[in-house]
């Protein structure tokens, strides 16, 4: 199974409209609801999916439901779901905490029609291609999963509020976009790969983090 996103939020009326919009922050009552979009790449039909999923509030502390005080949820998905097909699905209020801000994916575990098994964990997790504008961190939403996770907030601020500053810094993130896309669409999927640059990443992160950088939610700047 490839993930395509995974967005905590909640579903409300666009304003002045009767069409529902998906909003990534917990509702007016602290509820936090939990989307999934997902493509089985296997040649198997999958019977059941699981996901075992956390919060985490801005400062990326571990943060648990006010009312069933559990931080770890488990959500099943019935299929079938074919292979070779993409789908979605939303659980509504999985946490009712309205400091949640991002929710990571431990674990998937998969049940397939002939009664075969497989669970995915960390960094055996894939997810999609990233995405192909010129300012996508390629390699890190290869490592971390997601181009919206803290790690890769991180390293974004630092290449609009630092690298971006100087010519050199420009020089050094355009040869980055000019080699990084096809290093990922050759062996992003690979866990060789990931586990190849996820501690040099995870030491530069710690290092911005401990200089002040910030890992929370971010927009690009333009450059």
């Amino acid at each position: 199974m490839i993930m395509r996103k995974v967005s905590p939020g909640h579903e409300t009326y666009q304003s002045g409209s009767t069409n529902k919009v998906w909003v990534e922050r917990p509702n007016s009552a602290g509820g936090v609801s939990v989307r999934f979009s997902y493509r089985n790449d296997s040649t198997k039909n999958i019977k059941y999916v699981t996901f075992t999923v956390v919060p985490y509030n801005a400062v990326k502390d571990v943060q648990r439901c006010t009312t069933r005080r559990q931080s770890e949820m488990h959500l099943r998905v019935t299929g079938p779901i074919n292979a070779g097909n993409t789908g979605s699905c939303t659980f509504e209020n999985v946490w009712y905490n309205s400091t949640i801000c991002t929710v990571e994916l431990r674990k998937i575990e998969l049940e397939y029609m002939d009664g075969s098994t497989e669970t995915l964990a960390g960094p055996d997790i894939r997810y999609e291609d990233p995405p192909k504008p010129s300012t996508g961190c390629y390699v890190a939403t290869a490592v971390y999963g997601s181009y919206d996770c803290p790690q890769v907030w991180t390293l974004r601020r630092f290449r609009d509020g630092a690298l971006a500053g100087s010519w050199y810094g420009r020089a050094f993130i355009r040869t980055y976009y000019a080699l990084s896309p096809t290093l990922v669409r050759w062996f992003g999927q690979s866990k060789w790969f990931r586990r190849l640059w996820r501690r040099p990443l995870d030491r530069l992160v710690a290092r911005l983090q401990a200089q002040g950088v910030a890992d929370t939610p971010y927009r690009d700047q333009p450059w």
